[in-house]
């Protein structure tokens, strides 16, 4: 695939392939953002946590707006889903300091069907969305019969540092990340 100019949204989260998170926007550079994202093919979220050492890694996740709408406040909320991962190259910013990207796809998992870890994985993840409001209503149309996208979304949940997530950003770092909530998930849960 051809390589991309898209916006860049710094943010301290971490979103994988079919991953959905909401958002608040209140900055003008932002609201501008979304207005582009919406016109266009939507930005890229760079993942980035100012207390931590800069992200060597130009690894992003490129979303598209799934939904929005105004929080109480009057402030604007977009939930947004990863369609894939992306190699970022050159960086720009523009007039009001939005930073633009090139960036191209990249390959992650595969989809993977459930074996014995993944199986008590799903489990106890479908557990988590049917005790968590938010993370239901964000999630439509959950697959907690893929082992990847099960990976995937306890991934994004786990407490770690964001330079430790995003070893699990290459195509090749399934198993490791499978072997990773086995040892904190499955442990934690005595099963």
């Amino acid at each position: 695939m051809p390589t991309l100019n898209l916006p860049i949204f710094p943010l301290p989260i971490f979103i994988l392939p079919q991953g959905i998170t909401r958002l608040r926007i209140f900055e003008a550079r932002y609201l501008k953002m979304v207005s582009l994202a919406m016109k266009n093919q939507g930005f890229v979220i760079f993942s980035h946590d100012n207390s931590e050492k800069v992200n060597t890694m130009k690894v992003g996740s490129w979303v598209e707006v799934i939904n929005f709408d105004q929080g109480e406040d009057g402030i604007l909320l977009i939930d947004v889903r990863c369609k894939c991962l992306v190699d970022i190259q050159a960086i720009t910013q523009d007039k009001v300091n939005l930073h633009h990207g090139d960036v191209t796809p990249k390959n992650h998992w595969p989809d993977t069907s459930l074996d014995k870890t993944t199986g008590e994985l799903s489990a106890s993840l479908n557990k988590l969305f049917s005790e968590n409001t938010e993370l239901d209503e964000l999630y439509q149309k959950p697959c907690f019969s893929l082992g990847n996208w099960v990976v995937a979304r306890w991934m994004e949940l786990i407490p770690l540092k964001l330079a430790e997530k995003t070893l699990f950003t290459n195509q090749n770092s399934y198993n490791q990340a499978k072997q990773l909530l086995q040892r904190i998930i499955l442990t934690d849960e005595g099963i």
